[in-house]
């Protein structure tokens, strides 16, 4: 794959260029915030790693800012960071995966490969219908009686994450893994404010709720009764 680093510790940048190249990855450094959007946004990658604390503009914003402009090229962000928080707000602003540093090149070269196979099961036409909802992966839009709902991406994630085992109960460390990339559950009641979210979002034109919480197991996407 051709990737693109963004990463403003030269000796770090380095070393993860060496690693991922004896993977087979020909990679391309970007040494700050601003230097990696103008790199993403004029030339061809199969992938991102960005480093979550840069120069100029940081991790968070290139992610969003990216995702703004219409760029779906996989972002996995590389952090110092571990708080819940963090990895939150990385994912809410588009990043599809999230790793610890330091971390190594064959996990990256590991999580890369799920996030494109991943992708390659949502090509055609994407689109998962759970009775009156439409979800469209591939241009991350949401309708309900054509009414187009517009959520964050981690809601989308979440929606989407549901929809793809509709009919079938989603627990809640399932929703912590494949949304969040926990691999615990933290002693927050995260999935029950998105879940919240969601419900207002879905059914905000007087609509039948969707969403079936499965106490004490975690939650089932049905169509309406």
């Amino acid at each position: 794959m051709r990737l693109l680093i963004v990463e403003d510790d030269p000796r770090a940048a380095r070393q993860l260029v060496a690693d991922l190249a004896e993977l087979g990855h020909d990679s391309e450094v970007a040494a700050d915030g601003r230097a990696g959007i103008k790199l993403a946004s004029a030339e061809k990658f199969d992938a991102i790693l960005l480093d979550v604390m840069l120069p100029f503009v940081d991790g968070v914003g290139v992610a969003g800012l990216l995702r703004e402009r219409g760029l779906d090229v996989p972002i996995i962000m590389l952090t110092a960071l571990t708080a819940l928080e963090e990895r939150l707000s990385g994912l809410d602003a588009g990043a599809d995966d999230y790793l610890v540093k330091p971390a190594a090149a064959s996990e990256i070269d590991a999580r890369l490969r799920a996030i494109i196979r991943r992708t390659a099961r949502a090509t055609g036409s994407g689109i998962i219908r759970v009775g009156d909802l439409e979800i469209n992966e591939l241009r991350h839009r949401v309708t309900r009686h054509d009414r187009v709902i517009v959520l964050q991406n981690m809601e989308f994630r979440l929606l989407a994450e549901l929809a793809r085992h509709a009919g079938n109960v989603v627990t809640r460390t399932m929703l912590y893994e494949r949304v969040w990339k926990y691999d615990f559950e933290p002693a927050t009641n995260v999935v029950e404010s998105y879940i919240r979210r969601l419900r207002l979002q879905l059914n905000a034109a007087g609509e039948r709720d969707l969403i079936k919480t499965i106490r004490g197991v975690g939650y089932m996407l049905t169509e309406a009764d």
